[in-house]
């Protein structure tokens, strides 16, 4: 598995594999085993609660359903799943928007720059046709770095589950 072609098509699809906004959390669990528990979004309240695979960290609702994947890519160490296995592949090298550009253009993702004002010493990329942004840390004395890659969705029909449903094991 080559990461940047993962980075490519995952900034064309949206999808890593079975991981993808909507994508319910049992089904996840079946193909790829169970998650590792982030924690809560909130203090307060249980749901929305972070799960992950490796470095990709997902936005779970309280329907299940998956509302945000991010690629936490800022590490040294990568760790992504492995197309059609339980297990994770290892990458150890920084991403450069040199690199990710290149990836993105040769699989004919269109992409342009997130025009919004960004923080100081960052710049990010947006995929016009599925909305998946990179976004990269500057600094004057090398090329910008991959910290993350992501996608989200804003809305979507939550039917939470019933009140006497067998625990999921996931906090019903």
């Amino acid at each position: 598995m080559n990461v940047l072609r993962a980075l490519a098509e995952f900034g064309s699809t949206a999808t890593i594999g079975p991981l993808h906004c909507g994508a319910k959390l049992n089904d996840l669990a079946t193909s790829l085993g169970p998650p590792w528990d982030i924690g809560r979004v909130s203090k307060r309240r249980r749901w929305p609660h972070l799960f992950s695979y490796g470095d990709v960290e997902l936005c779970v609702c309280r329907c299940r359903r998956v509302t945000m994947i991010s690629m936490q890519t800022w590490r040294d160490t990568i760790e992504l799943p492995a197309p059609g296995t339980k297990s994770l592949a290892t990458f150890s090298e920084p991403i450069t928007h040199a690199q990710v550009t290149a990836a993105l253009d040769t699989i004919g993702c269109c992409f342009n720059p997130v025009t919004i004002q960004q923080p100081p010493g960052q710049l990010a990329l947006q995929v016009e046709s599925t909305g998946t942004t990179f976004t990269f840390r500057t600094r004057a004395d090398s090329e910008p770095l991959l910290d993350s890659a992501g996608h989200w969705i804003g809305t979507h029909e939550c039917a939470p589950p019933e009140a006497d449903a067998p625990d999921d094991g996931f906090g019903a």
